[in-house]
Formats: C-alpha cells, structure tokens, sequence
C-alpha cells in the first residue's frame, strides 16, 4: 500500500515530464516542418538576390578575375555554393573549389555534394541574352549551419529547463494539494470511526472547497442521522414488543396463578378473558409476520383491472354506520371512471386500514373525509380527517414497526402499531406511493398515489 501523497507527486512528476516532452516534440516537428518552409524562401529570394548581383556585375565587368572574386566572396556571405557555368556549359567559377579550373575541371559534377547540398539552376540573362547558367547549392538541413544549430540547442535546452522547473513545483504543490485534499478525508475517515463506533452526535461537519467531498461529507452526516434514528427506532421497537408482550402474558399469568390457588373459580367467563389475551397475542404475531411477507418483496398481487370509484364507494358504505354510531361523520368526494390495474383485496386492505385509523382518532362529533381523483402522476386517494392530529416529532416515524405517538399505550387510543407500516408496504407494492401531512390538534391527511391504468 501506498501513501496518497507518493501517489499525488508520481502523477505531478509523470504530467510534469509528459507535457514537456510533448512540447519538445511537437516544437521541433514544427521547426523541422515550418522552419523549413520559411527557409527554403527565404533562400530563394537569396538566391535571386545572388542571381541579380552576378547578373549586374557581369554586365558591368564581365567575367574577370576580380569579378569572380567578388562573386565567391558574395556567395560566402550568402551561405550558399555557386557554380558558373557559360552559354556551352562549361565551369567558370565552383565556390567549393575555387582553384578548380586551373586544375582542369569543367563539369558542373567535379563541384557538386548532393550528399550535402540542395541545387537549384537559375539561368544568367544578360542584356536580354542568354549568358549561361547559374547553380546555387543550399544544405539539405536546415541545422547544418552552425547558427541554426546553436538556436535548436538553446530552445531544447529551455525546454529542458521547464522540465526541471515543472518537476520541482509539482514536487512543492504535492504537499500543498495533498493536504487540501486529504485533511477533509482524513476528517471523513475519523467520522466513519466514530459511526462505528456507535457515537452518533459526536460526527463533525467537514468542509472542503471540493464538491465531491462535500457530497460525500454530506452522505455520511445523513448516514449518521439515519443509524441514529434506525438506533432510537430499534430500542424503541424492543420496549414496544415487550410492552404489547409483557401486558396480556402478566394478564393470563396472574389469572392462572389464582385459578391454580383455588382464589377464582375456572369460569367461561374469566377463560374467555384469557382467550381473548391470547387471541390479541396471536394476532400480533400474526401481523408481525404479514409485515415481514409483505417487506420481503416476494408478495404476489392477484393483479386484475379494477374499478377504484367503485371499490372506494362500497367501502365507505361499510363504515357508513360504524361512524353514525359513534357520532362521527364520513363524507366522500369521487370521481368517476378512475381504473386501476391491481389486487382488489390488499386496496381495500389499504382503504380501511386508513379509514380506521381516521375513525380512532377522530373525536366525537368529528369529521373524516375521502378524496379520490385524477392527478398528473395518476390517482390521488386522500383520507383527511380533524382528529388529534401527530405531533413533529412522531410525524417521521409513523411508518416504522410498532410505532405510536402515544406512550400510555391504552387499548382506546392505538392498536398494535402495524397498520400503516403495512399500508406503506400494500402501496408500494402496487408501484404506488403514500405519505402524510398533519397539525397537531387540526387532523391528519393520508395521501395515497397510485399509478393509474
């Protein structure tokens, strides 16, 4: 395993030398290319420049001894090589040996290295004649001049210079960038610690100028929320379950001790009492165990076309006289023609669970009222009633397991605390979505969203 910080200077240093390099290439691929070309044109304007001045002088002097001269000076200052030759070919004057015709050599070839030179011909025309031909030699390289030479050098070597100028600030910034980028992960990397360690409020906000690590700073404090609300949710649910366990067992156990000392007699009355506790206890577990089927995604719909005006409507007929007889009110607003692709079973499973909980914590003399229509994502069905109303702090929690607002934990003000987690889970399973709003005090408004045919 390596240190960030190693791996953070090895990338400096590999940018760094990639990017110099790429330069160096690419810059003397440019001068090989365009220099070249600047070159080449640059010498053929010389070389009409060379052509011009043997042209006039040779007007002016003709082709003396002194005027060769002065040609193979002019040819030097140029750097180029000159060949003269007359209208019938033959070699006045070869600036790569100048000594050449006395020594008896005529032919263009005894003067020229196409080895190392480039010739072009330029014809001599002299008062309107031709006066012979002029060869003018360049390099084939453009850095075969020792100036040309020297400037690639010095270019190269500031290249060389950058690289090593490159390498030693990337070798600075490593600790500078590592640092900005590692103290929040280093911080991140302690509240992960502290999360594991169960400490939940002792997580610490961790701020950096990095979006991803804010992002991910952000996820693990919201992480943190929700283990330590998961936590509070789970110690709750144990205090629940022995609660909802420990009442009607202390009941059977407490009459059966004094059956069993001769203190009551075996009535069917008091049997039927503890019948009833364990009836209740069955009936926990038994919807402990239809919350764990419906959760465990492997619930399987008798999915049919359903008519949910209709559905809703013979619902409501059914609790019509159980809210008349306890002073409440239900009223309805449908909407016709709503179908649904689903199970008519677990909706109207759904409906009354909502509906229940409307009438239970309704007061006297209340009112509960059912919404359903068209929405733009579907079917909206809102249960609404004026009733007690949950408070802020019960408001998130009200889909878990055995969760209720109420501590007293009295038969009049809550069942078992299942029925919305099981709602939750019938409507999602039907693809749908379900929340609430409420006010303590003011009432409650289940709103269920379902998708529609």
């Amino acid at each position: 395993m390596i240190p960030i910080t190693k791996h953070l200077g090895r990338y400096f240093s590999l940018i760094s030398l990639i990017s110099v390099l790429i330069i160096t290439i690419l810059s003397n691929v440019g001068m090989n290319i365009f220099f070249t070309r600047y070159l080449q044109n640059a010498q053929r304007s010389q070389d009409q420049t060379i052509v011009s001045y043997v042209e006039d002088l040779a007007e002016q002097e003709g082709f003396t001894p002194l005027t060769l001269m002065g040609i193979e000076h002019y040819a030097f200052t140029m750097s180029a090589e000159v060949i003269l030759e007359d209208p019938s070919g033959k070699v006045i004057l070869g600036t790569s040996d100048p000594q050449g015709v006395e020594k008896g050599k005529t032919s263009r070839e005894d003067y020229m290295d196409s080895s190392k030179y480039l010739y072009r011909i330029y014809p001599m025309v002299i008062k309107g004649s031709s006066q012979g031909s002029l060869l003018i030699g360049r390099p084939q390289s453009i850095f075969a001049v020792k100036e040309d030479r020297m400037f690639l050098l010095t270019i190269n070597g500031i290249y060389l210079l950058a690289a090593m100028i490159s390498l030693s600030i990337g070798f600075l910034l490593r600790h500078k960038v590592s640092g900005n980028f590692l103290r929040p992960i280093f911080a991140i990397q302690e509240n992960t610690r502290v999360i594991e360690q169960g400490a939940y409020d002792a997580v610490k906000p961790v701020s950096s100028r990095t979006i991803e690590l804010n992002a991910l700073s952000d996820s693990i404090n919201t992480m943190a929320l929700q283990l330590k609300e998961q936590e509070h949710l789970r110690r709750r649910l144990t205090a629940d379950m022995a609660h909802e366990l420990r009442t009607p067992l202390s009941t059977i156990n407490s009459h059966l001790e004094a059956i069993i000392d001769g203190v009551w007699e075996a009535t069917p009355e008091r049997l039927a009492i503890l019948q009833e506790e364990i009836a209740r206890l069955t009936g926990l577990m038994k919807d402990l165990g239809d919350l764990n089927y419906l959760e465990s995604g492997e619930i399987r719909l008798q999915v049919q076309e359903v008519d949910l005006t209709l559905l809703v409507g013979s619902v409501l007929e059914n609790f019509h006289p159980i809210f008349h007889a306890q002073g409440k009110k239900l009223e309805a607003e449908l909407q016709e023609g709503l179908m649904i692709k689903g199970d008519k079973d677990r909706l109207t499973q759904i409906l009354v669970n909502l509906l229940s909980n409307g009438l239970k914590y309704t007061n006297s003399g209340g009112r509960v009222q059912v919404i359903l229509k068209r929405s733009p994502q579907g079917i909206l069905l809102e249960v609404r009633d004026d009733g007690i109303g949950i408070s802020t702090q019960d408001l998130p929690f009200i889909f878990e397991r055995l969760y209720r607002g109420d501590r007293s934990r009295s038969r009049e003000s809550g069942g078992k605390g299942i029925g919305l987690t099981i709602t939750r889970a019938l409507v999602e399973a039907h693809d749908g979505r379900i929340w609430v709003t409420s006010e303590e005090g003011k009432g409650t408004s289940v709103f269920v969203e379902l998708p529609e045919k």
